[in-house]
């Protein structure tokens, strides 16, 4: 009887979710036996409905008398409930067509990817760039601007390019700055960019000859701010999409709305919490509303995942939405663009 007992509770639990999620508007006792061959009676779907809501799964909104969903409910579909059979063979074959265009270069498939998830679930989409600090030095070039003025580009591993311009309290020379550039490209490369100084510090230590200023100038130019930055840097795209749903009408969607735009901190947060998963244990992960960091997410959720450069988590990827998403199409949009972007960003690895 337990197992029966828990089995109804768990299917009328999944159809209020489902019905909301559709429309928008509380689910009754009548409307569910109504639309769906449960073999129950209003009554007792009543009462199994009021069990859901002493869980604090579900709620009533004012006098009505439907229910919708809850955060704890949200969680428990989500964990329990929902159905991610992945996507249809044309809609896998419509998102990877996105990423055949020719001649896209890094950046351009980036920042494709914001719109890509946008676009397949009417929600906004979010990609953050790759982390350049867990990359790898390539190569360096300087180019002289002035006798006081080198501009920098720095070529990682996955293809990132990263220019800066270092003003220096002394005059430098073309040779003087050629001697820097091939010093670095020899001693360098392949060297994970988190150890680049330490390396440089190691070999100041051992140098006492001309090396030894070689090394400094290295140093200076190499720890431009803008250079290697700990920023992490994101294309959002979609954010209007909120604005056909029931929710605009709530003023906290709207100062959701601006809010997001203002703090991207907050998603930079979720994002870095993702990307620290253990590697066994890694999944997609789904923020529903007071599980969210800042009050004025608390009508939305968000749904992160990660993709791959050479092996190596990098960057994150997901979905911002109102609580009432179709998760189960999110889940699996996010898997499946989260592979696409990895296979298509590992082309660039040099």
């Amino acid at each position: 009887m337990r197992i029966d007992a828990e089995q109804r509770r768990e299917k009328i639990l999944r159809i209020i979710i489902n019905n909301y999620i559709t429309s928008g508007s509380p689910v009754s006792s009548r409307s569910i036996c109504w639309k769906y061959k449960i073999g129950l009676c209003p009554a007792s779907v009543r009462n199994v409905m009021a069990d859901l809501e002493e869980r604090g799964l579900i709620t009533h909104l004012h006098t009505s008398a439907g229910r919708v969903p809850t955060d704890k409910g949200y969680r428990y579909y989500v964990d329990k409930l929902v159905q991610t059979a992945g996507l249809t063979p044309q809609e896998q074959s419509n998102i990877s067509r996105e990423y055949l265009a020719k001649q896209l270069v890094f950046e351009e498939v980036i920042r494709k990817t914001s719109k890509v998830l946008s676009d397949f679930t009417h929600y906004a989409g979010v990609v953050s760039q790759p982390e350049i600090k867990k990359t790898c030095f390539k190569r360096i070039q300087f180019t002289l601007l002035s006798l006081r003025k080198v501009c920098v580009t720095l070529i990682t591993n996955t293809g990132i390019t990263r220019t800066s311009v270092v003003n220096f309290d002394f005059k430098i020379d073309q040779e003087k700055i050629k001697k820097i550039q091939n010093f670095m490209n020899a001693q360098l490369e392949n060297v994970p960019l988190v150890n680049i100084k330490i390396k440089l510090r190691k070999m100041m230590i051992q140098e006492r000859d001309s090396f030894f200023l070689i090394l400094k100038q290295s140093m200076e130019l190499i720890d431009s701010n803008s250079l290697i930055d700990e920023e992490m840097r994101f294309y959002l795209e979609g954010v209007s999409n909120f604005l056909n749903l029931p929710e605009s009408d709530n003023s906290d969607m709207v100062c959701f709305l601006i809010k997001l735009l203002d703090e991207k901190v907050t998603l930079t947060s979720l994002i870095h919490e993702v990307m620290q998963e253990d590697g066994a244990n890694r999944k997609i992960r789904v923020f529903i509303g007071k599980e969210n960091p800042h009050n004025f997410m608390n009508n939305c959720a968000i749904v992160l995942g990660t993709y791959e450069i050479d092996n190596q988590i990098i960057g994150g990827l997901g979905i911002i939405g109102p609580k009432r998403m179709d998760y189960g199409k999110t889940i699996a949009t996010v898997e499946y663009v989260s592979e696409m972007l990895s296979e298509a960003l590992n082309q660039f690895v040099i």
